[in-house]
């Protein structure tokens, strides 16, 4: 057990500052690892076959590398994870994604053709127009043929047991980050925006069995510390992949006081915001209607013959639960769903009468190159509650 939270968290960033050498460490304790790329991969048939999922984030380190294998103009998001799959992650045993930007795609195809993941590699084939009714049955027929070569691995039968017992391990850490989260919709909290979403990246690299017992023992610790007021203007962040901690941080640490209370991310709150059904009798078509029922991915989410946007209504509630004076909208640069997403949210933002701030963002540059930005958009904020 540590000592307090603070070192609970750090054991939590060094995970993800060292993701390469804790993967290793699992190897070694006689575990297959399996990169994976979205998070409509279903973790849970992974975790099932005895197989520990890590998602593939990027580096952040500027690199001209992949310039030969993915178009200039794709985000340097998705340059950045392929990289990983020459350098840092080449180890993995397999690969998997399912369809979603082409960005991403691209990425995963540089591991299949030119990293060595031909024969250890699986893309599953996930509908781009997913609110409809054969949407959840296409996804279940998919899902099974992933678990169909998830055995062909293991060399054995996933059994329903097996699956079950994954649902609910990971059900698990969905309550518990909520639980985490919940503390930042008070005035008050003992851990900051920053350092929930720290533990929540974390969360997307661990064995889901040993996070679950270090976030309790830090929700233990957390309930007994004491309250500490957030300062200033309450920020909200709305927007894609975001694995840069730094740029969380610095909105913690302007000049203008200012406090991070929700992460509306993929690589944040749409991580959990969401259980698959316990105890149910087709495993495979629950876990696809629960994926389908999440907080959807911008480059999903419409609805046909009418173009409304599903993850409009849970920003709204968000907005209503965590009360936020701003929102920040953070995309990838190339991006194109992200952006075109926000051109229907910003009404509906004035509309609620909440200031948005949009920061277009590449992986390989400072984040600090956004705290003059922030920092008038907090001034803003303060002028307009004054």
């Amino acid at each position: 057990m540590m000592k307090d939270s603070n070192s609970i968290i750090q054991h939590f960033q060094r995970i993800i500052d060292h993701t390469s050498e804790y993967a290793k460490s699992l190897q070694s304790k006689g575990h297959l690892v399996a990169g994976y790329m979205c998070t409509h991969v279903p973790e849970e048939l992974l975790y099932a076959a005895g197989i520990i999922p890590v998602r593939v984030l990027s580096s952040h380190d500027s690199q001209a590398m992949t310039r030969s294998y993915i178009h200039e103009t794709y985000c340097s998001f998705s340059h950045d994870c392929a990289y990983r799959g020459f350098t840092d992650y080449n180890f993995f045993d397999l690969v998997v994604t399912s369809s979603s930007c082409i960005h991403m795609g691209e990425a995963f195809n540089a591991w299949v053709r030119f990293a060595g993941f031909n024969d250890k590699s699986f893309l599953i084939t996930y509908p781009h127009i997913i609110h409809t009714k054969p949407a959840a049955g296409f996804i279940a027929e998919s899902f099974g043929e992933f678990k169909q070569y998830l055995e062909e691995i293991i060399h054995k039968s996933i059994t329903d047991e097996d699956i079950e017992k994954a649902i609910k391990i990971y059900n698990h850490t969905r309550r518990l980050l909520k639980q985490l989260w919940e503390f930042l919709r008070e005035k008050e909290s003992p851990i900051t925006g920053a350092e929930a979403a720290t533990v929540t990246l974390a969360s997307q690299l661990m064995e889901k069995q040993e996070f679950n017992q270090l976030l309790e023992e830090l929700l233990q610790k957390l309930q007994s510390a004491p309250r500490k007021k957030l300062p200033g203007v309450r920020l909200m962040v709305s927007g894609g992949a975001c694995d840069d901690l730094k740029i969380f941080d610095l909105m913690e640490k302007l000049d203008e006081s200012a406090s991070l209370v929700f992460v509306d991310t993929c690589t944040a709150i749409r991580y959990f915001w969401f259980e698959v059904p316990e105890d149910s009798t087709d495993k495979l078509q629950t876990i696809a209607e629960a994926y389908i029922a999440r907080i959807p991915c911008p480059a999903k989410d419409n609805y046909p013959g009418t173009g409304e946007k599903k993850r409009f209504r849970f920003i709204q509630q968000f907005i209503e639960d965590f009360k936020p004076d701003g929102v920040v909208l953070l995309y990838q640069r190339f991006c194109s769903p992200q952006p075109m997403d926000i051109v229907g949210l910003k009404p509906i933002l004035t509309y609620l009468g909440i200031p948005s701030l949009e920061l277009e963002l590449d992986t390989t540059l400072p984040t600090t190159q956004f705290q003059t930005q922030l920092e008038t958009f907090v001034n803003i904020i303060t002028g307009v509650a004054s």
